[in-house]
């Protein structure tokens, strides 16, 4: 009866958001502005709306923070001035009536004494906010997601738009980043490393997977790099995502109610208490399929993919000893295939098999952000997180009597710290440090069926703990306004094996000009495996072992160089060119020389392996962009690459993902609807050219001998799959109300429908070759709804 009342006092609260009497359109535009070195508050900032028919301006008060309150729903652009601060401006803005838009501002200082460079807002668009980041580095924010066509507020997704990056397949959202394996990708959050944040992740060591755990309603600042990163980041060979949830609405109450195929999401947002700017950021989601399941429709099968997750994050400021937050993000997916119990329509080895899979992740934890000073801050940031996943193949007879023949489950607890400390010497100095401590508990149990020995057979049995250390230092020098040098150590030590690294890193910026800049990256990077791969026992001479224990860590050293013009305005050319050069890579050995982990997506293998493998990537990237301007942008950015490398034998051989060429065009047109024109219908294309992926040929003769897909090991990956040519379209429209708004969204990826071949298989039962494909068309149809909710109405 208790529940029955929430529910209702919940409705009647929603009715009366939705039938509000406000005459007009407006909502609050609001924000915080900080130093960009120090994250101290910048009082007394001009803030200027360039395009209102009257002069709009305000100014920050103590706090860093301003307020615009009713402006009409649309798009306003800001400038930003401060005596002794390089101007800044935000252009775009969007504002809507169902939710308050609230910006994060940083300003960086005038170096004293010297004569100003005039930098265009423009300029800084699509930089990261790292400022030690000045190359492959981009920033962006979950609002442009919706801004390109099929990225279904991804992340990874998002990042596939990117020069150089591409995806391992159309079924999840890996990425590969200038021919570097998927696995050697870092994820970040809230400064701290985190498991793979995907559903359906698939094997050990994945980094993707079907579906996103991280909601667009939760993310804010997110910066991907890919390549040449600085010190502070480690434990990465082919690039980083590094995320920060945002903080909840401090002043007002705000809901977000969204159904679509991806799932059925809700999310809460607000002041704990208006005095001290505390706030609270809630997102819960559920899939959509297993809700139809429930209602008794099936969609896709007798087993139903299931999936579901949570993300949170709590901001709590206090006057004197810093502002801590209080963030989580888990999951939990299941999916497989079930047994066709009818034997007369078996018609492959599918049809007799029965295969689950699942994967959940938690991890929340502990930030503490404090300013001692004008000039520092420190950062300190203790996390939790756990992984359990696995699955289980079973085969049947005619008589429907199962054999297990794979059976695996892993399971980490990982307590993880980070600490880095910002100071800010001068004008021209700026210097961060920290140290990163993760321990890992683990229980891991991997066993395959032996054909030979007609029995399950154990390849990973362990349970134990391990440790990993890293430590970094950076500097970054601003010798002018137009020239800066950052220079770094990364040191890290696995305790598992007790393998040491010492990574130097550097980069250098010059702007000759205010719309020209020059840049330059040099690095060393390594990456540890997962630590199944290291306890994993495998057939030796000497019987069953675990020989692959001591294994280096994989290394790459990276170079690049970069050139960038900002011109008419909105228009944006760039160009990369980037050399890297992997050394110490685990690879196989005897009649297993081929192989190297260079090539692997995910999971391990079964035989020795020595740090012998070596890679080589190199390639040209072209980046023209218009920015998001007069209701429209495009991005059209191409690659020419080439991704090779070397096992024990020493043959220099194509890579897995060496597809040589790559060709992104993205585009969005907005049209403004209704009387005032706070309405938006919004049109998005992408078009995908890339050669296609390397592939090891299937021989057939020892294919049919042994009634299973046999490689032809003596040519690996020496064929090449046809190119791949995938077009994406969406089109979403927004409509303003009063006090709420709602938009619905349609992407459709794969809109021609066009199934690119994924792979081969020898089927034994057809005797025959069987082409895999990827996906066909997926639309992705979705609806959400926003509103507000004052305080004083809610204690209503």
């Amino acid at each position: 009866m208790e529940f029955q009342k929430k529910i209702f006092a919940f409705i009647c609260l929603v009715t009366l958001c939705f039938s509000a009497t406000a005459q007009d359109y407006s909502k609050a535009l609001r924000g915080r502005v900080v130093d960009s070195d120090t994250k101290q508050p910048l009082e007394g900032v001009n803030v200027v709306i360039l395009n209102m028919p009257k002069f709009t301006a305000t100014t920050t008060d103590n706090n860093g923070q301003f307020s615009f309150e009713k402006l009409k729903a649309g798009r306003y652009s800001l400038k930003f001035s401060m005596v002794s601060y390089h101007d800044a401006a935000l252009n775009n803005v969007s504002v809507t009536s169902g939710k308050e838009t609230i910006l994060n501002v940083e300003m960086t200082e005038k170096i004293s004494g010297m004569q100003e460079l005039v930098v265009t807002a423009e300029r800084d668009k699509t930089r990261s906010n790292n400022e030690f980041a000045p190359i492959s580095a981009r920033f962006f924010s979950m609002e442009e997601t919706k801004r390109f066509a099929a990225t279904m507020n991804d992340p990874a997704r998002m990042a596939q738009t990117f020069p150089g990056v591409i995806s391992a397949n159309d079924e999840n959202n890996a990425i590969v980043v200038r021919g570097n394996s998927p696995r050697g990708i870092l994820w970040r959050l809230e400064g701290v490393e985190i498991p793979n944040p995907n559903h359906f992740a698939g094997s050990e060591g994945a980094s993707g997977g079907g579906v996103a755990m991280l909601s667009a309603n939760m993310l804010g600042r997110t910066d991907f790099l890919s390549g040449a990163f600085p010190a502070e980041y480690g434990n990465a060979l082919s690039g980083v995502m590094d995320m920060n949830f945002r903080k909840g609405n401090s002043a007002k109450h705000e809901f977000t109610l969204q159904v679509g195929i991806l799932g059925a999401e809700a999310a809460l947002e607000g002041p704990f208490s208006k005095k001290n700017n505390a706030s609270y950021l809630v997102n819960y989601r559920y899939s959509t399929l297993e809700l139809f399941a429930l209602m008794g429709f099936k969609i896709g099968g007798d087993i139903t993919p299931k999936y579901q997750d949570l993300s949170f994050n709590f901001s709590f400021p206090t006057k004197k000893i810093g502002t801590f937050s209080l963030f989580g993000l888990g999951g939990m997916s299941s999916l497989g295939t079930s047994l066709q119990k009818d034997t007369l329509k078996w018609q492959s080895i599918q049809d007799k098999s029965s295969d689950m899979q699942h994967y959940y992740m938690f991890t929340t934890g502990v930030t503490h952000l404090i300013l001692p000073d004008v000039k520092t801050y420190i950062k300190t940031t203790l996390s939790f997180s756990y992984t359990n996943s696995g699955s289980n193949t079973d085969t049947f007879t005619t008589l429907l009597k199962p054999t297990t023949i794979f059976d695996e489950s892993y399971k980490y607890y990982n307590a993880r710290l980070a600490v880095a400390v910002n100071r800010k010497i001068d004008s021209k100095n700026l210097v961060r440090s920290g140290i990163y401590y993760t321990g890992t508990f683990y229980n891991l149990q991997n066993r395959d069926f032996s054909f030979l020995h007609h029995q399950l057979e154990t390849r990973v049995q362990s349970k134990g703990n391990t440790h990993l250390l890293e430590a970094y230092w950076q500097w970054k020098h601003r010798f002018s306004e137009t020239l800066s040098v950052t220079s770094g150590l990364h040191f890290t030590y696995f305790l598992l094996n007790k393998k040491a690294a010492l990574e130097p890193r550097a980069n250098i910026e010059w702007k000759p000009t205010f719309n020209h800049t020059v840049s330059a990256a040099v690095g060393l990077h390594n990456r540890t495996d997962a630590v199944s791969a290291y306890v994993s026992t495998v057939e030796t001479v000497n019987g069953l072992q675990q020989s692959n224990k001591f294994l280096d860590m994989s290394k790459a050293a990276h170079a690049v160089l970069g050139y960038d013009f900002v011109f008419l305005k909105n228009f944006r050319l760039h160009a990369e060119t980037y050399f890297q050069y992997l050394f110490k890579i685990p690879a196989g050995v005897d009649t297993n020389a081929w192989y190297a982990t260079i090539n692997q997506n995910d999971g391990f293998v079964n035989f020795p392996l020595m740090n012998k493998g070596k890679g080589m990537n190199y390639g040209l990237e072209l980046t023209v962009e218009k920015f998001f301007s007069n209701n429209y942008f495009f991005l059209v950015t191409t690659s020419l690459f080439n991704s090779r490398y070397a096992g024990t034998d020493g043959v220099w051989r194509n890579t897995a993902y060496n597809g040589n060429y790559v060709l992104n065009v993205v585009g969005c047109k907005e049209f403004l609807l209704g009387k005032q024109k706070i309405n938006i219908i919004g049109i998005t294309a992408k078009v995908l050219y890339r050669g296609g992926m390397r592939i090891t040929p299937i021989n057939i003769a020892e294919s049919k001998q042994q009634q299973q897909t046999v490689y032809d090991y003596k040519n690996a990956y020496g064929e090449k799959l046809p190119d791949y040519v995938r077009m994406d379209f969406g089109t979403y429209f927004r409509r303003n109300k009063k006090r709420w708004s709602w938009i619905l969204s349609l992407d459709i990826q794969n809109v021609i429908n066009r199934q690119n071949v994924a792979g081969k298989i020898y089927d034994p039962q057809k005797d025959e070759v069987r082409i895999i494909k990827n996906l066909g068309i997926v639309p992705v149809l979705s609806w959400k709804v926003e509103f507000g909710v004052k305080k004083k109405q809610l204690e209503k």
